[in-house]
């Protein structure tokens, strides 16, 4: 039996046809090689599975399965971690870019600092708006979580008003393997993010090696009402946003942290929940009233 690599790198996908092929070829073009490409074809309709198939029958380190249904996003990006076999793991868009040394640069923190559960780059954002030249933008994160008390780092991540992006960077796969991943609820890829800020530290790295394209045809999709049938599940409601918080509550319980830090998080999230709660009553106010 061949030895497992130091990495694995899911990708999910689903019509991703588009970009698929450049994205792949940046992952394994990296300086950093001992790694596993495992790609989920979430039933696409284009030309996704002819380019993977042939993606893979060229590089050895590629896996490539697809789902006879859509299986939905959360779902399939769940999928791809639980084949993992490698002790570090990444999630990787068919969308974005990662540069050369993304992975070295990331896995030489998480080696060498064992508090550390995930290190990410600095971003670039490129926007394609419908009929417009495309443009790139510089993005700060500042998501460099290394409080020592877990529950600041919970606080911390929680309080961005962020892109998600650092759940594209590389995660140590035995704290990842102890959190609820993805719940079938809008917004459940933040709070898996929330509940391993709890297991350890997150690290920034200063270069600029994640380049993430957000057209009307990629992320804005995810938020859409109209994606439901492709497997998202659009914009969450205030219900939803309340379940979710209900869910934060035994994600603090279930974590290795000590029991006043849990206290903090409970406390915390009591807060947030109160504040969720008045702005709920006060859109069914504004629709009661004609307002809204």
């Amino acid at each position: 039996m061949p030895a497992a690599p130091t990495l694995s790198i899911g990708m999910p996908v689903y019509n991703g046809a588009t970009w698929i092929g450049e994205s792949t070829e940046y992952l394994l073009n990296q300086g950093f090689k001992d790694f596993e490409l495992i790609i989920a074809d979430n039933a696409s309709t284009d030309e996704t599975g002819t380019i993977c198939r042939g993606i893979a029958e060229r590089d050895p380190r590629v896996r490539y399965h697809r789902h006879s249904t859509n299986i939905g996003v959360f779902r399939n990006y769940d999928y791809v971690f639980e084949l993992s076999t490698a002790p570090f793991f990444k999630w990787a868009s068919c969308n974005d870019i990662c540069l050369d040394g993304f992975l070295e640069k990331c896995l030489a923190v998480l080696r060498h600092r064992p508090e550390v559960v995930l290190a990410y780059p600095k971003a670039i954002l490129i926007f394609a708006p419908s009929g417009e030249e495309p443009y790139a933008e510089e993005y700060d994160d500042n998501l460099n979580l290394e409080q020592e008390r877990p529950s600041d780092r919970f606080r911390e991540y929680l309080n961005r008003e962020k892109i998600n992006n650092v759940m594209n960077g590389v995660i140590r796969a035995s704290a990842l393997r102890e959190t609820a991943l993805n719940r079938l609820l809008p917004g459940s890829d933040i709070s898996m993010v929330a509940e391993l800020a709890l297991r350890g530290k997150f690290v920034e790295i200063p270069d600029r090696l994640f380049v993430r394209r957000l057209t009307p045809d990629t992320t804005i999709l995810l938020m859409e009402q109209s994606a439901k049938s492709h497997g998202y599940l659009g914009r969450p409601d205030n219900l939803q946003r309340l379940k979710l918080h209900s869910y934060r509550f035994l994600d603090a319980w279930r974590a290795p942290i000590a029991f006043d830090e849990k206290l903090r998080v409970w406390l915390y999230l009591l807060r947030r929940v109160a504040w969720l709660r008045h702005r709920a009553m006060r859109k069914v106010f504004r629709v009661l009233t004609g307002r809204g």
